[in-house]
């Protein structure tokens, strides 16, 4: 029945608009008697609740409300209470009208939408700590085929596979977005399937009662469960063994009961069962047994009534789970949840019966099994199909006992990924099917047929992720990294998904001009979590700032916002406006904005220093990049998003929140708006965006109800949502170079379709910056080089370059013929800087460019000078210091000074770089001294080699070296123990019961030395590269500190392979990698010849007699990408250089 009728009858059945009642803020407060509360009356009592207790400890039950408010705050009437089923319909079929309206209308044009999956549906895991998919809640195996599961997501509806959980298909997607908490297959007829609908546990989706299909699930039709409360939802639904026409289903309106395959039904016990359990007595069907969150009822007749059983259990609780087993029919297990707020709502107990339920008694009080206050949420319970004494629980990780639970063991760890016990926390499902044990968590579905020795994930190929925010790269849709709901930072690359940290993932930023360098905040913008290398790994995290948190105030917003420039410099929204310098967060604004903590950020894309935040209703705007803000506008209703034309500095866009929220545009820079909203359905508005290079304007609004377009030609908005399953869209995201619009969604993943693209006749596209590279440049100049691509349809013989590096303007005009859609890189004349760190920004523009908008770029760059082989530095003089910096603070705990404190650490005159000037270094801090950039290509027998002494608390405290060969893109450590290097091999993975070395690579100095030590270590397997670099990092933990470290006498010994070593050692090659274009350089040698060989030492190039002899520039662009080697002969000598071609 796939038409609007199945859609009104869902929407006038039931729904879910408020939080779970069993949840402990609720319990004996007067406000939660109401009927009905409004979104804010709920955080009220959630808010006094907390305000005495720590919200931070794992499994505090703090965030399942914050992700359920975050979801519902945007479907709210102008009175804040959450729509009703019939509002939501009543917007559902004001979109199916018009859409049917516009089909009937032939002269109406609208861009076609065909939108596709992107996932994720399986992924990786590279730096997780709890690494998820999506969440489950209910796992089904077809009674006639055990290959045939069906799992229910909460807001990605019911998927089936038949091949046992290696591949699944949706069932649900032409449905309205719904949410599956039950499920059921016909013994008789495995095309009948029921689902009971909604979300028991987290309320992240409307319930619309129990649906059934007689097709397998192609098709989905309502039965007779419905109900006049609009707060009722169902969880539990199971047949007779013997009759397939009755079935139980477990509501919170009461134990449902029909006798004619789902037609009618019949309320048999009242009170709220939808969060409790409904079972059949093994073999005997006559005695059902169901618990409510408080009370247990048993019932003899098969359900005509029911007798509550009181004998042996808790007289009062919050939430109860039953089970029993075929092992033995007679035994019942209640796992129990205390509603005592002072015993601050934990694990109250497990009783058994077997007697079939008429007496229990205690089998456990006093092992926490649950872990956690959060039971409200997540909490689970089964018994083994073959063991009668063998009992798992759930709720943060699994625990099993084969003692009828008196005694139990914890199965896993929910920050352990690796273990091969491991499911991800929040346990919602645990169930045998045939000796198969299932969990259905936060993270996914699991299968185990040892008893939970192991478990497989079962979860790949179910797009079921709940997506806060997703950020694409500028160079290609095909990098992108997003937040999910408990399930961290999925990072997108190379056609897979990486999940690179763990959490709630919450907004994220990929950088404009490296598309490999992704940004993504958890919860509160507590930490942000880095990644140069597209998620392949974590590389660098950032805490919030100090003067955001507090007690029981982690930072921000529980999404707090992050925003990037196109000089890829990153913003993130707290009271104040924070930057990100040298991995930690600066204050850019001149104190707070506005009252309470920032909720969007938006920056123009044509002009770095014009800015808009929200905060509530209010609009505020700066013209300085963010120091100084106005108040410029009020909104109606709270501010969802912001957006800037992407060519027009005074064209402004604005979503607002609640179900008559509108869209506004603004033509004077945010001063004046207009309601452009005419088309647009009355449900929560998410998102706007513009795309830009395209004279009709379009615009992208992300809605509940799917996705909706306009532009200049149209006077109203049109549903964009061809393919596009029926799910609420969080956050959109364009990419012009591939022409893909991409749509986060909350409960179906990540979605993309093309966009009408015009293509001008006369227009130049920067496509990136190549060079400088983003991390440690090497040398004493830099000659830009930039990617150009001819976006129009005439070809461009000649592009000018407006550029600066740190702000000194230079111009450059750059002749040729670039035909259309080709691409080039132009190498920039090169400029002599110093090291430190710089800013290169560039514009390109050509005769009757079309679109400005697409022409600059800008990059920020560390510049190091190179080192000399055999040369000591003794840190003596300013000149000697090097680069060094924090991970995650400000400053440098290296630092260059002559330490005279009487310590461990005393240099005794001497300069030294030492982790303190004095007394002992903090905790928690991890530091970097950057060695200079060294060639090692023409050296034999290379060594590093240094002084240090160390005072650091063993196994705890560490320092070690690392070394990058790729300019800083990727570090590895450098060698292992050994008696002339690192005095320790420990990781925290051998430490023990010690549970020590936390942060230990495995090679590391630890513990005391405080003799002057001279350590060295061969380099021979590095005698290739051209461009090494080295670190010695220092890193302390969370306690406990000592003296520290010092370095002295830093020294790349080798023999250089040539004459007169220093001054041919001064001759630079760069870029190097090139695409082919070098430059070489020279301080006081006059260059007479080049040549240069491939690596079979075939001689490919010969070339002399130059107009400027000490500074020349090669072109190798005819030749194949590979390793080449330069010979340079100078008046000096000569020297031969090994150069790669990308």
């Amino acid at each position: 029945m796939k038409n609007s009728y199945l859609f009104l009858l869902l929407f006038t059945i039931l729904g879910f608009s408020q939080f779970n009642s069993s949840a402990p803020w609720k319990e004996n407060n007067p406000l939660s008697k109401k009927e009905k509360l409004t979104i804010e009356e709920e955080k009220a009592l959630f808010n006094d609740y907390w305000s005495t207790r720590n919200k931070n400890v794992k499994g505090s039950g703090y965030k399942p409300f914050m992700r359920w408010e975050n979801y519902w705050k945007n479907l709210v009437n102008d009175q804040g209470y959450i729509i009703t089923p019939k509002e939501f319909y009543a917007a559902w079929n004001e979109k199916n009208n018009a859409k049917l309206s516009r089909n009937s209308n032939v002269a109406f044009s609208l861009p076609p939408s065909n939108w596709q999956p992107v996932g994720p549906s399986t992924h990786t895991n590279t730096g997780s700590w709890s690494s998820g998919q999506g969440r489950v809640n209910v796992v089904y195996q077809d009674p006639n085929n055990a290959n045939t599961l069906y799992i229910g997501a909460p807001a990605g509806g019911i998927w089936k596979s038949t091949d046992a959980g290696v591949n699944w298909t949706p069932l649900s997607d032409y449905l309205p977005q719904i949410g599956v908490s039950g499920i059921v297959v016909d013994y008789t007829n495995s095309n009948v399937i029921y689902i009971a609908t909604g979300d028991n546990d987290g309320g992240d989706s409307y319930s619309v009662g129990v649906l059934k299909s007689t097709d397998g699930g192609l098709t989905w039709n309502t039965t007779g469960l419905s109900f006049n409360n609009t707060n009722s939802y169902a969880g539990d639904i199971i047949m007779h063994p013997t009759n397939n026409l009755i079935l139980f289903c477990a509501t919170s309106t009461g134990l449902f009961k029909t006798t004619d395959g789902g037609t009618t039904w019949s309320n048999v016990r009242t009170g709220n069962f939808a969060k409790g359990s409904v079972r059949f007595k093994p073999n005997d069907p006559s005695v059902v047994y169901g618990v409510t969150n408080t009370a247990f009822y048993k019932s003899t007749n098969t359900g005509t009534t029911f007798t509550q059983i009181t004998s042996g259990l808790p007289a009062s609780s919050s939430r109860l789970r039953l089970d029993v087993t075929p092992a033995n029919a007679n035994y019942v297990y209640v796992l129990s949840h205390s509603n005592s707020i002072s015993t601050n709502n934990g694990f109250q107990g497990l009783y058994r019966s077997i007697n079939s339920g008429d007496t229990f008694t205690s089998r456990n009080t006093t092992t926490n099994v649950l872990e956690s206050n959060q039971a409200y949420y997540d909490f689970a319970l089964a018994v083994s199909d073959t063991n009668a004494e063998e009992v798992y629980t759930g709720c943060l990780n699994i625990w099993k006992s084969t003692t009828g639970g008196t005694n139990f063991t914890k199965l896993n760890n929910w920050n352990a990924p690796t273990a091969a016990a491991y499911t991800h926390a929040d346990i919602h499902f645990l169930k045998f099917y045939n000796g198969n044990f299932y969990c259905g968590s936060d993270g996914g579905v699991y299968k185990s047929t040892n008893g939970g020795t192991n478990f497989t994930d079962l979860t790949a190929t179910a797009q079921i992720s709940q997506f806060y925010r997703i950020a694409v790269s500028k160079q290609s849709s095909a990098n992108m990294v997003g937040g999910l709901q408990d399930n961290g930072g999925h990072a997108y690359s190379n056609g897979g998904w990486k999940n690179y940290y763990g959490a709630d993932g919450m907004d994220t930023a990929v950088n404009p001009n490296d598309p490999n360098a992704y940004y993504g905040f958890i919860q509160y913008g507590g930490t942000l979590y880095l990644s140069n290398n597209a998620g392949n790994n974590r590389t660098g995290s950032v805490n919030a700032p100090a003067a955001e948190t507090g007690t029981n105030d982690d930072g921000g917003n529980w999404i707090t916002p992050l925003k990037i420039n196109n000089a890829g410099e990153v913003f993130a929204g707290y009271q104040r406006l924070y930057i990100l310098s040298n991995n930690t967060w600066v204050q850019q604004s001149v104190g707070a904005i506005g009252s309470g903590d920032i909720e969007n950020i938006e920056i123009s894309p044509v002009n770095d220093d014009i800015m808009f935040v929200s905060n509530g209703t209010e609009l505020y705007k700066s013209t300085d990049k963010g120091i100084n803000f106005s108040n410029v506008f009020t909104a109606p209703s709270i501010i969802t998003s912001i957006e800037c034309h992407s060519s027009n500095p005074s064209i402004v866009y604005l979503t607002t929140r609640n179900i008559s929220g509108k869209v506004f545009k603004s033509t004077d820079g945010g001063l004046n708006f207009t309601d452009i909203s005419t088309g647009l359905p009355n449900i929560g508005k998410n998102i706007i965006v513009h795309q830009g290079q395209n004279t009709d304007n379009p615009l992208y609004v992300g809605t509940s109800l799917g996705v909706f377009y306009r532009d200049d030609t149209m006077s109203s908005w049109q549903a964009f949502d061809t393919n596009l399953p029926n799910v609420s869209v969080t956050d959109l995201e364009i990419n012009l170079t591939d022409g893909k619009l991409i749509a986060a969604t909350y409960g179906r993943g990540i979605w993309q379709t093309d966009i009408p693209i015009q293509v001008p006749n006369d227009d130049v596209k920067l496509v990136q910056i190549q060079s400088p590279v983003t991390g440690i440049n090497c040398g004493n100049a830099v000659a830009p080089e930039v990617e150009i691509q001819n976006n129009g349809l005439n070809p461009i013989t000649s592009v000018t370059f407006d550029y600066t590096i740190d702000s000194t303007p230079y111009t450059y005009t750059w002749n040729g013929n670039l035909a259309s859609s080709a691409t080039t890189v132009v190498t920039l004349p090169s400029v002599t800087i110093g090291r430190g760190t710089h800013t290169f920004s560039v514009s390109s523009s050509t005769t009757n460019d079309a679109f400005p908008d697409n022409n600059n770029g800008e990059k920020s760059f560390i510049m190091n000078d190179a080192g000399t082989i055999g040369v000591v530095n003794t840190f003596t003089n300013a000149s000697d210091a090097l680069i060094s910096y924090n991970e995650g603070s400000a400053g440098s705990q290296w630092v260059r000074v002559i330490r005279s404190d009487g310590s461990s650490m005393d240099s005794a005159g001497n300069s030294v770089y030492s982790t303190s000037t004095s007394g002992n270094y903090p905790d928690n801090t991890k530091s970097y001294l950057v060695s200079q950039c060294y060639d090692l290509s023409s050296v034999s027998n290379p060594e590093i080699r240094f002084s240090l002494k160390y005072d650091l608390e063993e196994n705890w405290d560490i320092v070690y070296v690392e070394y990058s060969t790729d300019f800083g893109g990727n570090w590895n450590v450098l060698g292992t123990s050994g008696p002339n290097w690192y005095n320790s091999n420990r990781t925290n993975a051998t430490s023990g019961a010690a549970n020590d070395c936390q942060n230990c690579p495995g090679a590391q100095w630890t513990g005391l030395n405080t003799v002057n030590t001279s350590y060295f270590y061969p380099l021979t397997a590095l005698n290739a590269e051209t461009h090494i670099i080295f670190r010695i990092v220092f890193h302390s933990d969370q306690s406990v500190n000592n003296a520290g470290a010092n370095v002295d006498n830093f020294v790349i010994n080798g023999v250089v392979l040539s004459s007169d070593t220093f001054e041919l050692e001064s001759i630079t090659v760069y870029p190097n990698p090139s695409n082919g274009i070098y430059t070489i350089s020279t301080k006081n040698q006059q260059i007479e010849t080049i040549e240069v060989y491939d690596i079979t030492g075939k001689n490919i190039l010969n070339q002399n007699n130059f107009k400027t002899s000490n500074e020349v520039m090669l072109d190798l662009t005819h030749a194949s990408n590979g390793i080449y080697f330069m010979k340079i002969s100078t008046d000096v000598g000569s020297i031969t250089k090994r150069i790669v071609k990308k």
